[in-house]
């Protein structure tokens, strides 16, 4: 066989053979690719950096290719196990009702409260309290074997806003260090004391944040409290009471929302504000975030341990409804919510949100008809004894 013969023939081999590769690839469906190998790393990153914190509603809007892995999602979700927590403080929030006697409580609520598996729980009411209702609520917890956190700060009358009557318009935050001196020696010395709160959600709450009676759109720069408020309530409270941890409560809205801009206005800190920082990390709206209470605790640990090493953090869950943004969890989504709490770093304890009266309450934990008794089973599976 002469030469060109020869590289005829080579040629329609190597063609032959491309012919053949190519037909394979079209038939066999990407049997190298491991299922789900494609995308599935884990990320810090929020799915949205743009959203107003007032609103989770808005910002709580899955893009629109992540439609396609919802039923993954939710077969994930219906396969969940419970991660132990391990010996940490359990709290239940905002425990009756400030309106009512005795906050709309009686002593089976502590006793049922702490058979669930509670340490710890937070009053319903700052310094507008009358000193019965606060005795009562200190000695039934005492009574019941819980600890009680008392707000110093946290409430609105404890900045100069008044008790019972609309407060004058434009009215910023003061702090009235007088009158909480007065509560925190009043209280200090009870036995079922275990920390004084100081700031609820930067002053959100306020009769002008975005939680209050009067909402101003421009709360933030207008009646939050500044890092340096923060620092005098914590300095003030723990001259009075060193043997009491200070606390504070921040929205885990501003850590999913703002990756680059975590202590902004509304969600200040720094140095010196407290013994802990319980970060509000309620994922119950109406578009679930599977990944919201990790994102949130990743950021804010790494940015308030970076400025304060010696923080204790407590994630706290939402456990409550309130339409139209604010939905039950259901017991999955619970059961998720705790599972990314308990790798919180350095985890000292888990709160959750909310218990409210079996009396004028919109929500009452254990009841079938205004709370959630799943729920409330649940709970006690997560931290019962």
């Amino acid at each position: 066989m002469d030469i060109l013969s020869q590289n005829k023939t080579l040629l329609l081999v190597l063609a032959a053979i491309v012919l053949v590769g190519a037909v394979a690839f079209f038939i066999v469906p990407n049997a190298a690719v491991a299922p789900g190998s494609e995308d599935t790393e884990e990320t810090e990153e929020a799915p949205s950096a743009e959203a107003e914190v007032e609103s989770p509603s808005k910002s709580n809007v899955r893009p629109a290719e992540d439609e396609e892995e919802e039923p993954e999602e939710d077969a994930a979700l219906a396969n969940i196990q419970i991660v132990s927590a391990g010996p940490v403080v359990a709290i239940l929030k905002d425990v009756g009702e400030a309106a009512y006697k005795h906050f709309g409580l009686v002593q089976k609520d502590f006793s049922d409260i702490r058979s669930v598996g509670f340490d710890v729980i937070e009053g319903n009411f700052d310094m507008c309290a009358t000193d019965a209702n606060v005795r009562f609520f200190l000695d039934s917890a005492n009574a019941a074997g819980l600890q009680v956190i008392l707000n110093a700060g946290a409430g609105e009358a404890e900045w100069g806003y008044p008790c019972d009557e609309e407060p004058p318009e434009g009215l910023r935050p003061v702090w009235q260090r007088e009158a909480v001196w007065e509560w925190v020696s009043k209280w200090k010395d009870h036995p079922a004391l275990y920390a004084w709160d100081t700031s609820n959600e930067d002053g959100g709450t306020f009769p002008f944040g975005t939680g209050g009676t009067d909402p101003d759109p421009a709360w933030e720069e207008k009646y939050s409290l500044s890092t340096a408020q923060l620092q005098e309530a914590y300095r003030d409270v723990k001259a009075w009471d060193p043997a009491h941890s200070v606390m504070i409560r921040m929205n885990g809205w501003y850590f999913y929302d703002y990756p680059e801009d975590f202590f902004r206005p509304g969600n200040a800190f720094g140095k010196d504000v407290a013994d802990i920082v319980m970060i509000n990390a309620y994922a119950n709206v109406d578009d679930y975030f599977k990944d919201f209470v990790s994102t949130v605790l990743i950021r804010a640990t790494r940015s308030i341990y970076a400025l304060d090493p010696d923080t204790k953090i407590i994630p706290a869950l939402g456990v409550w409804e309130e339409p139209p943004i604010w939905v039950a969890p259901t017991r999955n989504e619970l059961i998720n919510d705790f599972n990314q709490a308990v790798k919180t770093e350095s985890l000292s304890g888990i709160a959750f949100f909310k218990y409210g009266a079996s009396s004028g309450s919109d929500w009452f934990l254990p009841s079938a008809t205004r709370g959630d008794t799943m729920l409330w089973q649940t709970i006690r599976e997560l931290i019962g004894p």
